[in-house]
């Protein structure tokens, strides 16, 4: 499969996590009804930034944040974020 595509498996794994992330956020406080949708329209940012020849893992911790960056990263069976990336990104 190409690089620059995410696969058809990897786009459901995210999906999941974010979705099981959303379903834990949703009783506390400060929870946004809206960032599911959010967190989709970050997938097209993962595939724009592999189409720029990041990898998956440097795409995912451009595109997503903090926990649910972990989240995703841990699903994927990728390596978390380090604290350097989670203080100043992918470069």
């Amino acid at each position: 499969m190409d690089a620059t595509i995410l696969s058809p498996s990897d786009r459901a794994r995210i999906v999941n996590a974010f979705t099981e992330y959303d379903r834990k956020q949703k009783g506390k406080k400060g929870y946004n009804p809206y960032a599911l949708s959010h967190y989709c329209r970050a997938i097209e940012n993962v595939e724009e930034y592999l189409s720029e020849g990041y990898t998956l893992r440097q795409a995912i911790i451009k595109s997503y944040l903090g926990r649910l960056c972990d989240r995703i990263l841990k699903e994927l069976g990728l390596p978390q974020m380090t604290t350097d990336e989670a203080k100043w990104g992918i470069r």
